[in-house]
Formats: C-alpha cells, structure tokens, sequence
C-alpha cells in the first residue's frame, strides 16, 4: 500500500491536467443533435472519446459502447466495476458564475467547472487509483473496469445499454455521492401535469394584459434558477413593481418579458435553491392577467405545491428512519398559449410504497382536472450495512481518514440502483459543501488526492479479497 500511495502522489499533476481537459469538454445532452453516431449529443460523445484516449495512454484496456458507453479496463478474473457518468447538466446561467464553468480553473486550492464534483473529478480519480494499483506491481486477482455513462442525468440508457451486451460486475461502487458510505437511495417518480386551456378560455380581456409564453426550468433533476414571462399589452414599469427585486423586466419585440430569478439546486435536496418557479407563481395575488383561464389554472397548481418541497399539498408527504422524508422538486413549468404543463421530480423514502406516491399524484391533478403523466420511476435501493462490501468500503475509509463512518442514505440515485451489489462511495466527504448541479461548481484538490487514495484503498482490499464475498 505504501508504493500504491505513493505512485498516487507522483500522478497527482497528470490526474488534475487529465481531469481538467475533461472538463473543458461541454457533455450536456443535446436532443436537438442526437444522431445514431451521437445517441446524446456530439459533446457527450467528445467527452467519452476523451476519457477512453486518457485511459488508453495510461495502458488499460478500453471500449466505446456505441457512444451510449464505454469503460477502462486492468486484471484478470471476477469483475468488480466502478459506476460512473461523464454527462453533466446545463451549466444554469452564466453571470452566476465566477469562473467559466466549462473552463476547469484553479483557484485557491479548488478546481471548478461543471462536472468537477459530479461526476468526472470522481470517475478521474477512481481511474487513476486502479492505475496505481496496476503501477505497483500488485498481481491483480479481479478485473477492474471503470465503467462511465453518458445519460445519468437525464434517464439510464446509457447504463441499460451497457447491459445489453456487456458483462455485469458482480459487485462494484458508484463515486457519485457521498463519503463514507451510501447504502440507500430514495425511490424517484419524475412525473407532467398538463392542461389545455379551451378556446373560451383563451379569451382576453382588452383591460388587463396577457400572458403568452411562460417558460421555466430545464431539467428535473435540477430546482429551476429561472421562469420567463412574456407579457403582451403590459407597463414594465408596473411589471417591475409586482416582480423586484427578484426579476428583470425588459421590453422583447411587441411585449415585455419577465425574468424570474432563483438559485439552483440538486433535486435531491430542494430546500437548498430557490425555485424560480414557485416566486412566480407567489405574485399571482398581485397582478391581474389574462387569459383568464390561464390565471385559474395556475392558482390551482399553485394550491397542489404551495411553494413546498415535501409534497404536503400535494398528498404525497411521507418518511422513514432510514432516508428521511419525501422531496418535491417543481422542475419545469411551460404554456405556449394553449397548452399549460409542468415536470416535476419526487424522491421517496426506501421504506415507502411507491403505490401510495402514485395514487397520490393522480389524486391530486384530478382535484384540479390536470392530466397527469408518469415520465420516469426507478425503485429505492437499500444493502445491508453489515454486507461484505459495505464493510470493505467503510475499512478502507477508516483506513486513509482515521475516521470510522456509518452507512446512511440520500435522494439522489446513481447508477448502483441498474447493478446488483452495488453502493454509491464518495466522492463528497462529510462536512463539505453539496454543489453538484449550482452555479460555481468545483472540487478542493485535497479532496480530490484523498478520495484518489481511499479509492485505491479500496479496490487492494477487494483484490486481495477476491473470491471470498
């Protein structure tokens, strides 16, 4: 372990120069290029092109899974694999920003850009401890792959895909979480409520001005920094006095739009943003609008959230002693002048029924005759925390930090919950600050040399354990 250590220290300049071009590289999904050679975009594809050329150059085996994706490979026999992603979500609105977010600038110690923390400084780090391991001349008794998606953040394809044709670990750990442990993830339930407003609805009345566009939002696993309003007939100096200090006005053609601002945030964890879209829907009191029917629509879905992330309004509210309660992101919000919707993410407790989320959410667009939609739900996950490969895991952390942590359970889902035996292992150590999917993004580069440390670690007690799960 001592030569494994040491190799990580002397790679540590070439892990942070690889990572850095990682970073450079804009890896959001891009539907409105997403050809069969880019199943997700041609960013996506450069950033898995990329990683596979970095990991070629270190000497391990590598392949592209139709650029859906793709793995590094060292070792011989059972397979233990390491779960991560190299996609990232939108970078959110630049003038949050204090460095380019896809710039991967060194700062005081901290390395940002998008992606820094989730996943690719993780899935970077994990790459460069399975090196070590391989550099020091430990006969490798498992075949370690570093296995990376690229659809983590918007659906598991990618992962579904791999499935298909490759051979499935038969136990490994995703470095998309938290240290010390995470051997539990709320289920999730992505779900649209839609209404189309009538002809008679649509209707104005000449006195008040009306709204024809509304747009918030991009993704549902992100708490929305923005909503914009477009006005026709409107004042922007009344505008201004119903919406600031937490919006800009300006005039855009013929009318005026509204910007709303928030401040985004992981799904998982709603309460630490400032969803746009709720600020928008909490001036409805102040100002008159038509059509009329879109002004009725929008107090009713107001009544369903209320401005809350536990879903209490909606009837969905619950928790265990596990993984706490239920979260309730309001995502995205869009009307076109006819048509009214929004996306919305729940993450429930393991220990809850997914049944009683979904008649709840059926219940509750029935209340105001709102058509609902599931888009997406993927069940919880839960092992043991006295299993053979939580304990390992926990060993290997106590062994590098000093520290003996707990296993404990979050709101995100990785890619653990589509591989058996699998839990999420860092990369954010306790104590740190949750930035993942925010503006200003980045990962201390202390952080990033331990985690690289106790990933390796890792993956030599797993190799010396080999065939006695």
């Amino acid at each position: 372990m001592e030569k494994i250590h040491s190799l990580i220290g002397s790679d540590f300049d070439a892990l942070v120069d690889d990572l850095s071009a990682l970073l450079k590289i804009r890896s959001v999904l891009d539907e409105s290029h997403m050809t069969d050679e880019h199943p997700f975009g041609p960013g996506v594809t450069a950033a898995l092109e990329k990683f596979l050329a970095i990991a070629s150059r270190l000497g391990f085996r590598t392949k592209n899974i139709d650029n859906m994706a793709g793995y590094a490979e060292a070792g011989e026999g059972p397979l233990f694999g390491v779960l991560a992603h190299l996609d990232v979500v939108p970078e959110g609105k630049a003038g949050m920003w204090k460095f380019p977010p896809f710039g991967a600038v060194v700062s005081d110690g901290k390395l940002y850009g998008r992606g820094t923390n989730d996943d690719k400084g993780p899935a970077m780090s994990a790459l460069y401890a399975l090196k070590a391991l391989r550099d020091s001349g430990t006969a490798l008794n498992r075949r370690f792959r570093v296995i990376v998606g690229l659809d983590e953040e918007s659906g598991f394809r990618c992962i579904e895909r791999y499935k298909k044709t490759e051979e499935i670990p038969e136990e490994g750990f995703s470095p998309d979480a938290n240290f010390p442990v995470v051997n539990g993830e709320k289920g999730s339930l992505s779900f649209a409520l839609s209404k189309r407003i009538s002809a008679s609805g649509i209707k104005s009345i000449k006195s008040l001005p009306e709204v024809i566009a509304i747009n918030g939002g991009t993704r549902l696993n992100v708490v929305p920094d923005e909503a914009r309003i477009l006005f026709r007939g409107a004042s922007a100096g009344h505008l201004e006095k119903v919406f600031l200090p937490d919006a800009s006005v300006r005039n855009e053609g013929a009318g005026v739009q509204v910007v709303v601002n928030g401040a985004a945030a992981h799904a998982m964890e709603p309460w630490k943003g400032d969803n746009a879209i709720y600020k928008f829907l909490a001036r409805l009191d102040e100002l008159d609008f038509g059509p009329p029917a879109l002004h009725a629509e929008l107090f009713k879905l107001r009544g369903l959230f209320n401005g809350e992330t536990d879903g209490k309004s909606l009837g969905v509210a619950c928790r265990d002693d596990i993984s706490g309660p239920l979260s309730c992101n309001l995502a995205v919000i869009s009307f076109d002048g006819e048509n009214l919707a929004v996306k919305c993410d729940i993450r429930y407790p393991v220990k809850a029924d997914g049944k009683f989320v979904l008649d709840g959410i059926a219940r509750a667009a029935d209340s105001i005759g709102w058509t609902p939609e599931v888009l997406k739900s993927k069940t919880p996950l839960y092992v043991a925390p006295d299993s053979n490969l939580v304990r390992t895991l926990l060993d290997a952390y106590e062994a590098v930090t000093g520290e003996r942590g707990e296993p404990f359970s979050i709101g995100g889902g990785t890619y653990c919950r589509a591989m058996p035996n699998s839990v999420s292992f860092g990369g954010v150590f306790p104590g740190e600050e949750e930035n993942a999917h925010q503006a200003n993004e980045y990962i201390a580069l202390d952080s990033l040399r331990r985690m690289t440390h106790i990933y390796a670690e890792a993956l030599a007690r797993f190799n010396r354990n080999a065939g006695q799960q």
